[in-house]
């Protein structure tokens, strides 16, 4: 096999100047409405792009600020109005994007005190269905508990909007009570896992005793960064460091290796994790959404939050092995912040920033060129898989620092 030789990296500047492009084809509100998109979907809709311009707005002042807000009100005019499923859609979107948004603590304080209310009892209502799943033994669909549609995600914009209010606890406790393995007609599992194969509800030719998911979007990496993030924040429940330290000793024992090094699979066969091994050739990709990226923050940020250099360690060393790998092997789609070189750019400039790693850094401008030359091609304004995500990626390159805390664009990724 030949393997396609990396671009040149690209500077700062360059940087900025395919993100000026983005943001100049992103300004009016319509471009959304023409590509098709749910004018609430976070992914794909007008929130996602606000976050953009809120983002630009600490370099560029008013006019950008002015674009972000014309896109949420776009966002609020959705037809049929606004529910909320998960933090990716409706009221939940709406609210991230607005609290990204606000300046003061009078900023958008009208629409955040009437979304609250529905966000927090969306999220009882997710727990609760998550915690019923699980005590029934039948297995746990990943959108009861993910970062896109379920508890987790919900979990996140509530860290923000109300930290010590009892949806918040729903949420955690929920999220704990994964930690507890469940017995099921073939054994004890975990108890995340699920009945059929990714993505199913029902039996898989594949899966015939059901899966685990190791994916940051739709899998346990999500709620351990959770509820890694909700105790640096001094937010916790019973049982939350002891739930922390289970997801993360079970994911650095399930990391494989080959002749590159360590990583991480997508799933595991329910078979496999009861035989207590991994098969052959397990199927990865280098994203955010899924593969050795995502868990790796998630393991980072565990041993942050529980002091346990180990998994910090363990994480680096995945994620220097997945840039030694030849791109062509990476398995990633399109520009974008979920399976595309952005996700890869974004998640690798976090780990540099935050853990100082020069090495990693210097990895980082053929990366970002990368997301540059795929924003040549056909493109999405959205967020998630589309211009307005890589844009952003290419940002925190441009701008060479770890973003701040507690609350950034990225908040929506679970990566801080």
């Amino acid at each position: 096999m030949t393997h396609r030789k990396p671009p040149p990296g690209i500077s700062a500047d360059d940087a900025r100047e395919a993100i000026d492009k983005v943001a100049a084809r992103l300004r009016d509100p319509e471009v959304v409405q023409a590509s098709g998109a749910r004018a609430d979907s976070l992914a794909a809709g007008h929130p996602g792009v606000a976050l953009l311009f809120t983002t630009l707005a600490a370099d560029r002042g008013r006019d950008a600020r002015t674009v972000a807000h014309a896109h949420l009100a776009a966002a609020i005019r959705a037809e049929g109005g606004l529910h909320t499923t998960g933090l990716y859609s409706g009221t939940a979107a709406v609210a991230f994007a607005a609290r990204l948004a606000a300046t003061g603590p009078d900023a958008y304080r009208s629409l955040l005190t009437t979304l609250t209310p529905r966000i927090a009892e969306a999220a009882v209502e997710r727990a609760r269905q998550l915690r019923t799943a699980r005590a029934a033994g039948e297995g746990v669909p990943a959108h009861l508990y993910d970062a896109v549609s379920g508890t987790a995600g919900l979990a996140r914009l509530l860290l923000a909007l109300d930290p010590h209010g009892p949806a918040l606890r729903a949420c955690l406790e929920a999220l704990v009570a994964l930690a507890e393995p469940v017995a099921t007609a073939h054994g004890t599992l975990p108890g995340w896992w699920a009945a059929g194969g990714p993505g199913l509800g029902g039996p898989s030719a594949q899966y015939p005793q059901g899966h685990l998911n190791l994916g940051l979007a739709h899998g346990i990496p999500g709620p351990l960064a959770v509820l890694a993030l909700a105790h640096e924040q001094g937010v916790g429940v019973a049982g939350q460091e002891e739930a922390v330290a289970r997801f993360a000793g079970w994911l650095a024992a399930r990391q494989c290796e080959d002749s590159y090094g360590p990583y991480w699979p997508m799933v595991l066969r329910a078979e496999d994790e009861l035989d207590g091994g991994a098969p052959p050739a397990l199927a990865t990709r280098a994203a955010w959404c899924y593969g050795t990226p995502g868990v790796a923050r998630a393991l980072f940020l565990a041993g942050r939050a529980l002091d346990e250099p180990g998994w910090r360690r363990a994480a680096a060393r995945s994620l220097h092995t997945v840039l030694d790998r030849p791109a062509s092997s990476w398995g990633l789609e399109g520009p974008g912040l979920c399976h595309g070189p952005a996700g890869l750019l974004h998640i690798a400039a976090r780990m540099a920033y935050d853990a100082d790693d020069a090495a990693l850094a210097a990895r980082l401008p053929s990366l970002a060129a990368e997301v540059r030359d795929a924003l040549d091609g056909p493109c999405e304004p959205g967020f998630l898989e589309g211009a307005a995500g890589a844009a952003l990626a290419l940002h925190t390159y441009a701008t060479a620092k770890a973003l701040a805390q507690p609350l950034a664009w990225d908040t929506a990724l679970l990566l801080g």
